[in-house]
């Protein structure tokens, strides 16, 4: 009797739609704007730790901020 094996397909992340950050790291896009949001903001908290000073850190964070929405916004609208 053959078995039934589930084999799962290669995903190819080069199909998957990401934003890039102004440092180089991807964030995948979902279809959830609550997940969105949290990802993009704890990529905000990686950026601010690197920052010492308050001010340059919430500087950074509303930069970082605009600069993902609006990616995700681009990407969105060539899906």
């Amino acid at each position: 009797m053959p078995s039934r094996v589930s084999r799962k397909k290669k995903t190819n992340s080069a199909s998957l739609p990401v934003i890039e950050c102004s440092c180089g790291a991807q964030i995948l896009l979902v279809p959830n704007v609550k997940k969105m949001g949290a990802a993009i903001e704890a990529h905000i908290i990686e950026h601010t730790k690197k920052i010492r000073d308050s001010e340059d850190a919430v500087a950074e964070a509303e930069r970082i901020r605009d600069d993902l929405i609006i990616k995700v916004l681009e990407k969105a609208s060539e899906l």
